[in-house]
């Protein structure tokens, strides 16, 4: 993992982007864009999954094609390690670590403040992210009851997202329709 493949059998762009986990209308729109093509066929090659990785795997990858910032590119291989080996496997912990990055530039960086900014080994437990949930639903259990279906939902979901940075995003929406 983390070593370039360097076989000689050149996979078509479609192929790739499927054995990544994309959807097949998300694989052909990429295809369509010959610089995203590029990039993400590069970012798979360097993360060394032409063979196949998990979806939420494949999708950060996607999202390390199209956002990753050009002044950092020095250090995509590194990030790419992170994602393969799951030390980096949401988006906020990608985003994070974008802007990390960025700061860095060209540099070399600190890999302990790396792996703090970006969350790196903090596991959030489903029960951290109910209890968390139930916390903000109590503290606004007045506005939720005066405004009832109008109650913007986003808000409660980005004070969750404060409190858990690094907490899965779904369990926060299940967690929000379980709520009265």
């Amino acid at each position: 993992m983390g070593v370039k493949d360097e076989s000689n059998t050149e996979q078509p762009p479609l192929d790739l982007f499927l054995k990544i986990g994309l959807d097949e209308r998300t694989a052909k729109n990429t295809i369509a864009n010959n610089k995203v093509t590029a990039n993400l066929t590069t970012v798979i090659h360097e993360a060394a999954v032409t063979d196949g990785c998990d979806r939420t795997v494949g999708n950060l990858l996607y999202t390390v094609a199209t956002k990753f910032p050009a002044n950092a590119l020095v250090h995509r291989p590194t990030l790419l390690k992170y994602i393969v080996l799951l030390k980096i496997k949401t988006p906020a912990q990608l985003e994070a670590a974008f802007s990390f990055l960025a700061a860095s530039a060209s540099e070399s960086f600190n890999v302990s403040e790396f792996e703090k900014t970006c969350g790196v080994g903090v596991e959030v437990s489903v029960e951290d992210m109910e209890h968390t949930v139930n916390e903000i639903f109590g503290e606004n259990n007045n506005a939720i009851l005066e405004q009832r279906y109008l109650t913007n939902v986003g808000v409660l979901f980005g004070h969750v997202r404060r409190r858990q940075p690094w907490g899965d995003p779904k369990i926060v929406k299940l967690q929000i329709k379980r709520n009265p």
